[in-house]
């Protein structure tokens, strides 16, 4: 995520130009067509939903904190969600409240969807947008959470930013295992090689990325195309940082109605200007892209729900001509058993491609993460679920628990 404090000194780009104007536009056509419809029905609805949380983390906190330096296992987060309506245009605006975090009152996000037909379901939307790529976005609330903590793809922090460029492969080595606990940094005798800021994760559920979509279901099909300002890497909440635009498409089918199945690709340009100077000769940081491929189930089965995702993940960088991939997996069962009660397992894991350092010595580019998660949870109500979990985290070759309890309550 990009922090406001470097986007004031910046330029918008021309392909951040064109959205905005095209995003300008397309609001001003439609609170055209909103207008003209006098008939039309209006509702406004506001929602919230706070998570209390009592967790041993100790010295582990870090194993789930976003780049603004809160997370699931913080003591207390509430989110309030303004939602508007008339006739087919809506509007949805989201705000985080969260004392443990860099910025403890946030805008999360908000965007305009415009149904395209009064019989199809099919919609426009455009604005700061959530994640696409994949199905977690909609299950990242605690409410539609069977556990707490979020998969691994979602915001673990790799080695490599999109602010700074590394000097070489070695360098990208030494800084193994930093980006989720210290940060990283790169350097030459001249200073810093960018501006430091969080590297990435493989995507972000907690950052919101300005964009335009198509969506919708057709029968059995359901289907997203749109575009961003940001990589799924390195989303754009303020100005943008490159050239490029990011294009991404995913398709859903229903086998079951309890059974369904999407494919997921994404494609864009990933680095920030402030790296133009150390790139080669003749190489833009509109040259390298990242290159996202995922596969999501989703299978609902008597009083069994198993939900699961895969994605294989490739950026293009000047530091090695193969470029640095890596791979997530995640699987969770739930288990509905007795009157309310639900019994939870999920198995994550995050691998990271191998590399050869200068000595010709073979290893990962990353350090590899492996967790396992299980819980119970108890819908008191149909608004307040109490969660006990277990985390166990394996990072650096060793295990990590952390113990907690969530009420979630929504109002």
């Amino acid at each position: 995520m990009r922090r406001s404090m470097h986007s004031t000194q910046m330029v918008p780009s021309t392909a951040g130009r064109s959205i905005a104007i095209a995003t300008l536009l397309a609001l001003v056509l439609i609170g055209v067509a909103v207008g003209a419809r006098a008939q039309a029905t209006n509702t406004i609805q506001v929602r919230g939903l706070v998570d209390l949380v009592a967790a041993d983390v100790g010295d582990y906190r870090y194993l789930n904190t976003n780049n603004t330096n809160d997370g699931n296992f913080d003591a207390l987060r509430s989110r309030l969600f303004v939602d508007g309506k008339r006739g087919n245009t809506s509007v949805f605006l989201q705000f985080l409240i969260s004392p443990e975090s860099y910025d403890e009152f946030r805008f999360y996000g908000g965007y305009v969807m415009q149904r395209v037909h009064e019989g199809r379901n099919v919609f426009i939307e455009a604005g700061l947008i959530p994640v696409h790529d994949g199905i977690w976005a909609s299950h990242t609330y605690s409410n539609k959470n069977p556990v707490m903590g979020i998969p691994l793809m979602q915001y673990w922090k790799s080695s490599l930013p999109y602010t700074m460029m590394p000097n070489d492969i070695d360098d990208l080595l030494s800084q193994r295992g930093n980006g989720q606990e210290y940060g990283v940094s790169y350097a030459d005798s001249n200073g810093t090689r960018g501006y430091r800021d969080a590297s990435m994760p493989m995507l972000y559920d907690n950052c919101w990325n300005y964009g335009a979509y198509t969506l919708g279901t057709l029968g059995k099909l359901e289907f997203a195309i749109g575009i961003t300002l940001g990589a799924p890497s390195a989303a754009v909440q303020g100005t943008d940082f490159n050239d490029n635009v990011a294009t991404h498409a995913k398709l859903g089918f229903a086998f079951t109605p309890g059974l369904k199945v999407w494919g997921s690709v994404a494609h864009g340009a990933y680095l920030d200007r402030a790296v133009a100077p150390y790139l080669p000769v003749g190489k833009t940081v509109n040259d390298y892209y990242q290159d996202l491929y995922g596969v999501s189930v989703d299978w609902k089965v008597w009083k069994f729900w198993f939900m699961g995702e895969y994605f294989y993940n490739h950026y293009d960088t000047p530091i090695r001509n193969d470029g640095l991939s890596n791979q997530s997996l995640y699987v969770q069962s739930v288990l509905s058993f007795a009157a309310a009660w639900d019994l939870v397992l999920r198995a994550d894991a995050l691998v990271f491609g191998e590399v050869q350092d200068g000595a010709g010595n073979t290893m990962s580019w990353d350090e590899n993460v492996y967790r396992v998660e299980s819980g119970i949870g108890y819908h008191v109500s149909r608004d307040l679920v109490i969660k006990g979990v277990a985390q166990m985290t394996r990072f650096e070759g060793d295990w990590d628990m952390i113990p907690a309890i969530q009420a979630s309550f929504g109002f």
